[in-house]
């Protein structure tokens, strides 16, 4: 029987599932090889020498694993390396709720073994500056765009993405996820699925609000994934306010 080298990458840990009393299936998100579902036998047993201490959710490390192989749906963790538990994070809900928003829209959004090394970076990133000192609002948003850059839907807020004209500061303009970006009073009438947006917006993501920044974003990444996400409603309260209405 062969036995198979464990691969190395760096990870963050996405999502936790309990599998059996002594077991976790482990969601991680590696530098070079994207999203990793392992099985993580043994890792919440205790022995006389050793006391189980598991993974945690957020935390950053070096993972050792063995892919899927023939009818297996899931690899396995051969060894987990703790770097940065990020502990600022719990500091306030902000920061935590972004953090968690942050993977799970990464865990929806991206695909097994599809690495995105430049995702990976800004999500780490993200992490870091949550469990700083540095206001949330704005590290939330920033990360929002590198998800949409890195999987291909980064929306187009410079232009009417139908007719190509300029947007005019104080003249109606509309959103729309479909269209993907900024249509005109003219041209919204066509598209049945859109949002109106604040005037104030009409400039690069991060120079308005960041509140209204995410709940903007959070609607197009809604529309990517197909579905809402379950920390949004949470996060969007804790920014100060509550998720818009579709139109």
């Amino acid at each position: 029987m062969l036995t198979m080298t464990p691969l190395r990458d760096d990870a963050i840990v996405l999502r936790l599932a309990e599998y059996s009393e002594t077991s976790q299936i482990v969601t991680l998100f590696g530098a070079a090889h994207g999203q990793l579902r392992l099985i993580a036998k043994g890792v919440r047993r205790s022995t006389k020498t050793r006391v189980a201490a598991g993974l945690d959710l957020l935390e950053y490390g070096a993972v050792g694993f063995i892919p899927p192989h023939g009818d297996a749906q899931l690899g396995i963790l051969t060894e987990w390396t703790q770097r940065d538990a990020f502990a600022g994070l719990r500091r306030e809900a902000q920061r935590l709720y972004g953090a968690l928003y942050a993977v799970e829209t990464v865990a929806a959004l991206t695909e097994e073994a599809d690495p995105h090394p430049e995702l990976f970076t800004a999500l780490e990133h993200a992490l870091q500056t949550l469990a700083g000192d540095t206001p949330a609002g704005p590290a939330i948003v920033r990360f929002q765009n590198a998800l949409l850059q890195a999987i291909g839907y980064a929306p187009n807020l410079t232009a009417c993405v139908n007719c190509g004209g300029d947007i005019r500061r104080g003249a109606p303009v509309f959103f729309s996820s479909t269209a993907g970006g900024l249509l005109c009073r003219d041209c919204e009438l066509h598209f049945v699925e859109k949002r109106r947006v604040p005037p104030h917006l009409l400039a690069p993501p991060g120079a308005g609000s960041a509140e209204a920044w995410f709940e903007l974003l959070d609607y197009h990444l809604t529309h990517v994934a197909g579905r809402r996400f379950k920390t949004a409603a949470v996060l969007a309260g804790a920014l100060g306010r509550g998720l818009p209405k579709s139109v």
